[in-house]
């Protein structure tokens, strides 16, 4: 494995103790009955992800932004995120997060917490108002086509760059990228596909494996 030069975080789950933006939104809305069904549709393959998210947004429509933002803003952060990415930087790698939930939360992060770049889906709002609509920029199945945009920007291959996440959407990701780490993975498909598996509260325990201190195996 060449030298580590970016690591790609997946959020939901895994930045948040939050496994669901969209879930964790419709919940604080008292939107998730309806959100529910939308979500067995898809998962029954009667809908695509496209779809759902629009399905999702539209349940959404007129809904003032800054009270939409003040939810998301009470998300909580999983234990160890600001060291870790302040960490990550500091040692000169890149840290970006990609992410099928909400640019609400990446954008959120990037204000918090500074970060090298972002990408999620954006819930489209005019004077104020959320409209209904959802660019989906980010899907179940696309995280690698998105990375690799990413990287022409900083010159860098998959090889230099690691992937931290927790469920399915980040296989094609652990396929590709130098180093993949399931950080409490969803399901044992992910956990199969990835380098290091890593379970447990705290995000810290990352460190070791992208800033090279530790060979990789399983840590359980």
């Amino acid at each position: 494995m060449k030298r580590l030069r970016l690591v790609v975080f997946d959020v939901d789950g895994t930045l948040t103790k939050v496994a669901s933006s969209w879930q964790f939104l419709h919940e604080k809305l008292g939107t998730w009955d309806k959100g529910r069904r939308y979500a067995e549709q898809f998962f029954q393959g009667a809908i695509n992800y496209e779809d759902w998210a629009r399905l999702d947004a539209s349940l959404w429509a007129g809904l003032k932004f800054e009270a939409v933002q003040k939810i998301v803003d009470s998300m909580p952060y999983t234990d160890g995120v600001r060291e870790v990415i302040t960490t990550l930087r500091s040692g000169g790698l890149k840290v970006v997060l990609i992410s099928a939930g909400l640019s609400l939360v990446t954008e959120r992060i990037k204000r918090e917490m500074e970060v090298d770049d972002s990408l999620a889906n954006d819930l489209k709002v005019e004077n104020g108002s959320l409209t209904g609509e959802v660019k989906v920029n980010v899907s179940v199945d696309n995280k690698d086509a998105v990375l690799g945009r990413m990287l022409e920007k900083f010159n860098l291959r998959m090889d230099e760059c690691a992937a931290v996440g927790d469920d399915e959407t980040q296989i094609f990701l652990f396929e590709k990228v130098g180093l993949s780490i399931a950080f409490n993975p969803r399901s044992w498909v992910v956990e199969e596909r990835a380098d290091v598996v890593i379970k447990g509260d705290d995000l810290r325990r990352v460190l070791p494996y992208l800033l090279g201190k530790r060979n990789c195996g399983l840590l359980v």
